[in-house]
């Protein structure tokens, strides 16, 4: 939150003379919880010698609810943040969660839902649909040491004027000395009634999103972690029995209120955008669904994507959709889906002239217009590109290519169109010069969000898939999309119960290798499924033959190398129903391995009392992971433990585990993990 001062005039409801910097409702005891909070209305402020407002309501419900013995102080920002850093039982609202700020304190929460936007005069006709076209105004006025200040010189803003008080700035831009103002959604009411206006927005409106946050309730590190969840868990009964909404809604009733789920996305048509001041879209209207079937309020946002993808990162229980699954991606959410596939295509101007032979020709090119934080930004990047610009909205790359200050621009061939329309041009201005990647696209759940819940959302979105209204919906938008393989379920498509969903009980590094064979397992079962049986086996060993030492890999770009993990497939052939032959098909660590026979090869496993091998024991290894990933009589769980080269220690000999899974009655796939050296 923004840092402000408590000024004598407030005070003097309570003090007859002086400033104090600290108020407190009541006696503060030595073992109780203190409480710190400022003056932000109409979160927290003083009225007839009360603490009052939104934020403070919810905090002395949960206090009650709790019956915690607490006392809140009303302070300096400054004061209740060293407090809630240094001391032990301490408690600060609001506060906004930060990367920085998330391991160094407890939190509780979200309470608040705040935008920092940029205003102008009511009637100003300006037309702001860019940073690039804030910087252009004469005056951009803005308050010293606040973080919308920080924000626009971070941008590059050339038209600042500083101020000291929002007082001052809200004054130069009604009176039209100052064209923008940036200032926060839910205390810019408060803040024209402070300088004799309105409070209804009559006089000012927002004309382009800054930033968006969510605000917390923290804890010192001495407090009671047994104290912080009951208070998260009680603050989520006042969500579920709507105690919480009823207090929102009677300090803020224009806003929505945080959910125990937020819902993110932006304007990314036509999958998701906004549609006479509704969020629509095929993967909105899915995400809709899925919130329905679960019982969840709908409380989709829509915002810029850097902002939607920050708060994704940083924040738990936040759904962003829709997302790629890349490899740089992958470990930073949880994935539900896929939900939708697209291309990612480098334009050009039309009749600009330039022509490339391969993705290698665009180094030359002066610069390339990308969207902040999306994933072909991110896959260029990774590539060694240097000559990106970057902006925070595809509208404005538009711009900038049909202006000449870029010479390339990457969108998605599922919403160029849509792009193009809105930044005032048409696809006869544009045209493709290079084909990306072909990638599909997830919800993205964060880190913190229980696996339970990501269960039961994939659940829900395979429901939606097996009973038609997944293809119903996808077409009301794309009516001749062929999206056969996007209707693939866990459940039609040949996986053991639970094989894929139900691994919260595994160790993390097992619970890995589960996931990166069933990504393989789902890849391996479309493609059968879209091109016949054989075509689609080797295409999919084709990904799967594609070795570490690749450029593309090296770059992270192989989605079936991934550290020590790599997939092999191996196919069994028959006699009288029996195996007599193991023929390796792929492996992407030993190539050279394709096309022989392993039915015979074999070992001496040595005696691991540590992992449950008490005595030595000579092993047909490739039978046992046969056997496993048939799920024959002692390898039920897929596993097996063997020992084999470890292609990132110069092929030492480890001690590896392996997880195999079914393709066909006689093709099969799997990956293993590296556990102990046992050779140096």
């Amino acid at each position: 939150m923004k840092k402000i001062t408590l000024c004598c005039l407030v005070l003097s409801l309570i003090f007859l003379a002086g400033c104090a910097s600290t108020i407190q409702t009541g006696a503060v005891k030595p073992d109780g919880l203190k409480i710190y909070t400022e003056h932000y209305p109409p979160l927290n402020y003083i009225e007839n010698g009360r603490l009052t407002g939104q934020a403070t309501e919810v905090v002395q419900e949960l206090i009650k609810r709790t019956g915690t013995d607490a006392d809140i102080q009303m302070a300096k920002w400054e004061e209740g943040y060293q407090a809630v850093m240094e001391k032990p039982n301490v408690a600060l609202f609001s506060v906004a969660m930060t990367p920085e700020r998330k391991p160094l304190l407890q939190w509780v929460g979200p309470i608040t839902f705040h935008d920092t936007n940029l205003y102008a005069r009511k009637g100003s006709k300006l037309e702001i649909a860019s940073l690039d076209d804030a910087k252009k105004v004469s005056k951009v006025v803005i308050v010293k040491n606040y973080y919308s200040e920080e924000l626009l010189r971070k941008e590059g803003f050339p038209n600042l004027e500083s101020v000291a008080t929002e007082k001052i700035a809200m004054r130069k831009l009604l009176t039209g000395d100052a064209k923008l103002f940036p200032s926060n959604n839910l205390t810019i009411p408060e803040l024209l009634k402070d300088v004799g206006t309105t409070t209804d927005m009559n006089d000012v409106e927002s004309v382009l999103n800054l930033a968006t946050n969510m605000s917390y309730i923290t804890f010192s590190k001495g407090t009671s972690p047994e104290l912080v969840a009951r208070w998260q868990k009680a603050l989520d009964e006042m969500k579920a029995d709507g105690t919480f909404r009823r207090i929102y809604a009677k300090w803020l009733p224009a806003e929505k209120a945080p959910e125990i789920i937020q819902m993110m996305t932006e304007e990314y048509p036509p999958v998701t955008f906004m549609k006479h001041g509704k969020v629509s879209g095929f993967v909105t209207d899915m995400v809709r669904e899925i919130s329905a079937r679960q019982g969840i309020p709908d409380n989709i946002r829509l915002t810029r994507w850097d902002e939607a993808y920050k708060l994704a990162l940083s924040n738990p229980n936040v759904v962003l959709f829709s997302a790629e699954r890349t490899a740089k991606r992958e470990k930073l959410f949880q994935w539900v889906g896929p939900v939708g596939k697209n291309s990612s295509i480098l334009y050009a101007r039309k009749g600009s002239g330039i022509r490339m032979n391969s993705l290698e020709d665009a180094r030359k090119a002066a610069a390339i217009g990308t969207t902040a934080n999306w994933f072909n930004e991110q896959d260029l990047k990774d590539r060694g590109f240097t000559n990106l610009v970057s902006s925070p909205l595809p509208a404005d790359n538009v711009r900038k290519l049909m202006q000449g200050e870029v010479q390339l621009a990457v969108f998605t061939d599922i919403t160029v169109a849509d792009i193009v329309k809105n930044a005032g041009y048409t696809m006869d201005d544009l045209e493709p010069v290079a084909a990306l990647s072909n990638t599909y696209f997830y919800i993205a759940l964060s880190l913190g969000t229980p696996q339970e819940m990501v269960e039961k959302w994939q659940s829900s979105l395979d429901s939606i898939k097996a009973d038609g209204t997944f293809e119903k919906i996808y077409r009301s938008y794309i009516p001749n999309a062929d999206i056969k393989d996007l209707l693939n379920t866990k459940e039609s498509a040949g996986y053991y119960p639970g094989e894929c969903s139900n691994l919260s009980s595994l160790p993390p590094k097992e619970k890995e290798l589960v996931e990166f064979v069933c990504k393989a397992k789902a890849l391996t079962l479309a493609n059968m499924k879209n091109m016949g049986e054989q075509k689609g086996l080797a295409a999919t060993f084709k990904e799967f033959d594609r070795q570490a030492g690749d450029p593309e890999c090296k770059a992270g770009l192989c989605p079936f190398q991934r550290g020590e993990l790599y997939m092999f497939a191996y196919e069994n052939e028959m006699q009288n129903g029996k195996t007599v032959k193991i023929n390796c098909r792929a492996h992407g660590a030993q190539p050279a391995m394709v096309g022989q026979d392993f039915f015979n090869t074999g070992f001496v496993m040595k005696a691991y009392p540590q992992y449950g091998i008490k005595k030595q024991q000579d092993a047909k290894f490739f039978q046992m992971v046969s056997d496993a990933a048939y799920r024959k009589s002692g390898y039920a769980d897929g596993f097996v433990l063997f020992t084999w080269p470890n292609p990132i220690d110069e092929n030492k000999i480890w001690l590896k585990k392996s997880y195999s899974t079914k393709i066909t009655d006689t093709v099969w796939i799997g990956s293993g993990i590296y556990i102990e050296k046992v050779s140096r």
